[in-house]
């Protein structure tokens, strides 16, 4: 039987060997990521749409990939981008069927109440259907602001040129993002000549990375819109200059011969 004092000795020993213990085990660190996150913090600078889509080819975890596809919805719906944000939850599949209809709906209201009419025509046949209350209401109402738009554009016939009478952005083949952003912009807001529904013929004639990427150049990538030829992009994604022009409201001014 040990006395007390060998007792306090074993017990000292014991605390001094717990000590070592302790300082010679490594502290724990944290696993790695598996994936290359300076890659995908680049990727989130661009489209969102093209980053979940590159992000999932790169091993990015599906929550930090939800993280941020809900981010990119706040962040859209504060900036009342409502539209945007159906498409983006529909193309993509964030969140339940209940979701991207409760987007749709705040999309359709909110184009119905901006008189966005034919945006909300659109929205309303995705979601209610064209036997819909709701489909008639936009089409009638788009109908009508049509009609308005077009008598408006007459009186101004004789102030147009042939070749904008369409209402078409005419570019040069060597324009940037920024010549078509800023054109619009001039056609819709200075002259007041009506809607050229860019964003809307993107939608309907290309890939969600696409459109994604260009509307980009608005925004979070407006600088990059300065050095970025339109035509260039298209060609490089496979589409030529006639395709633009039939998918989009742009017509490119004709090359002038050069006399020799």
């Amino acid at each position: 039987m040990e006395s007390p004092e060998q007792m306090d000795e074993s017990s000292e020993q014991s605390k001094e060997e717990s000590v070592k213990d302790s300082e010679g085990t490594p502290e724990k660190t944290e696993t790695p990521e598996s994936y290359d996150v300076v890659a995908w913090d680049k990727l989130k600078q661009g489209g969102a749409a093209f980053a979940i889509s590159k992000g999932k080819e790169i091993g990015v975890p599906q929550e930090e990939l939800d993280r941020f596809a809900q981010d990119v919805i706040a962040r859209e719906i504060e900036d009342k981008n409502y539209g945007l944000v159906y498409r983006f939850r529909k193309n993509i599949g964030i969140g339940t069927e209940e979701d991207v209809r409760a987007a749709g709906e705040q999309a359709y209201k909110f184009f119905l109440e901006s008189r966005d009419l034919s945006s909300a025509v659109s929205i309303a046949e995705d979601i209610y259907g064209r036997d819909s209350e709701e489909y008639r209401r936009a089409y009638k109402d788009n109908e009508a602001e049509q009609k308005k738009t077009k008598d408006k554009r007459k009186k101004k016939e004789a102030e147009i040129e042939d070749e904008e009478q369409e209402l078409n952005v005419i570019l040069s083949k060597d324009a940037t993002f920024s010549d078509l952003l800023n054109a619009i912009d001039f056609i819709e807001k200075e002259k007041g000549l009506g809607e050229l529904h860019f964003e809307e013929e993107l939608w309907d004639n290309f890939d969600s990375e696409i459109v994604e990427e260009i509307l980009s150049f608005r925004d979070i990538q407006a600088s990059k819109a300065a050095t970025t030829k339109f035509m260039d992009f298209f060609k490089e994604r496979g589409y030529s200059q006639s395709d633009v022009s039939k998918f989009l409201p742009i017509r490119f001014k004709r090359e002038q011969k050069k006399k020799e």
